[in-house]
């Protein structure tokens, strides 16, 4: 399991900086990093056992996080038009999309990370989030 963190009192270029340098100096791995759908906020993705750690290492540089998500990273092909379908399964569903993180090519896959509004926040739902992306990873099926 992972999480999405958002912090950003600064510029986008500022705030991956600050982001980068904060959990580099905790130690913590980032999975991915991207700047959010509002700017000049930035999402990083850490492995869930670490997100205690990188919430404190965040404040600890008052960068304040201001939205957590848990997150499970979707495997997917790493092909056209798998991204929309995705996208398109998760609103058919009826939920906001409010961050994407795509982690680098595993081969023909790729792991895509998807922060949807008002899911998962403050505790972790493992039911609903492996739902949820059985439901992706059927969308993207067809493409394998």
């Amino acid at each position: 399991m992972h999480a999405q963190i958002k912090a950003s009192p600064d510029t986008v270029a500022e705030n991956i900086r600050a982001v980068v340098d904060a959990l580099a100096g905790a130690g913590i791995n980032i999975e991915a990093i991207s700047p959010d759908f509002d700017p000049p906020h930035v999402r990083v993705l850490v492995e869930h056992d670490v997100f205690d750690a990188a919430i404190d290492a965040l404040q600890n540089a008052s960068l304040e996080p201001t939205i957590v998500r848990c997150a499970e990273l979707v495997r997917m092909p790493n092909k056209p038009t798998a991204l929309k379908l995705a996208m398109d399964a998760i609103e058919g569903q009826g939920h906001t999309l409010e961050s994407i993180l795509v982690l680098a090519s595993r081969g023909n896959d790729t792991l895509v990370s998807f922060g949807i509004a008002g899911v998962f926040e403050g505790s972790w739902d493992e039911a609903a989030a492996d739902d949820l992306r059985d439901v992706i990873e059927a969308a993207v099926n067809d493409l394998q």
